[in-house]
């Protein structure tokens, strides 16, 4: 038997490769040339950004909903002003 859970787990990682492949497009069409510990850096992003959304619903699904949706917020702010110094950290120094 297939649990939610597996599906969801199976949906996620199919996002995750599109994610990957968008990512490399979205470098190659800025003409973006990252080094290894940048790529780290998305990488370890992208990974806080799924804890964060996992850790919401998951509060969300075990009936803390308020707690839940308390965290997707911070989780939200946090993430857009760290996902925004990555972008302004692998432009710097880049001329378009």
């Amino acid at each position: 038997m297939i649990t939610n859970l597996v599906i969801f787990a199976f949906i996620t990682g199919l996002l995750t490769g599109g994610v990957i492949a968008g990512a490399i497009a979205w470098t190659r069409d800025l003409g973006l040339n990252l080094k290894w510990w940048k790529w780290l850096m998305a990488a370890f992003w992208y990974m806080l950004l799924l804890l964060l959304v996992f850790a919401a619903f998951t509060l969300v699904g075990e009936g803390e909903a308020v707690a839940g949706w308390k965290i997707l917020g911070i989780a939200t702010v946090v993430m857009v002003i760290l996902g925004a110094g990555l972008f302004r950290l692998f432009t710097a120094g880049h001329k378009q």
